[in-house]
C-alpha cells in the first residue's frame, strides 16, 4: 500500500490484544498491543487478513490438524 499522510482516527475496535482504527484517508490500522506493531491495510486487504486468522484459529482448535513442520 502507497505510503500517504494520515490524518485522524476513529477507533473500530479496541481490547486487551489490539485496536483497530481508520484513518480519513480510508486506511484501517490494526495494532497488536502485545509487541505494538501496527499493519495499514485497505478494508479489503483486512477482510481476507481476518478470513486468514478465522482459518488459522480453526486449526488451532484441533490439535491433530496442526503439522510439526515449521513455518517461519
Amino acid at each position: 500500500m502507497p505510503s500517504k499522510p494520515c490524518g485522524q482516527h476513529s477507533e473500530l475496535v479496541s481490547t486487551d490484544a489490539v485496536r483497530v482504527t481508520r484513518c480519513t484517508c480510508g486506511t484501517v490500522h490494526v495494532t497488536l498491543n502485545a509487541s505494538g506493531v501496527t499493519v495499514r491495510l485497505s478494508t479489503d486487504q483486512l477482510r481476507s487478513a481476518v478470513k486468514g486468522l478465522e482459518g488459522a484459529i480453526a486449526k488451532l482448535d484441533q490439535p491433530t490438524s496442526v503439522g510439526s513442520s515449521c513455518a517461519n
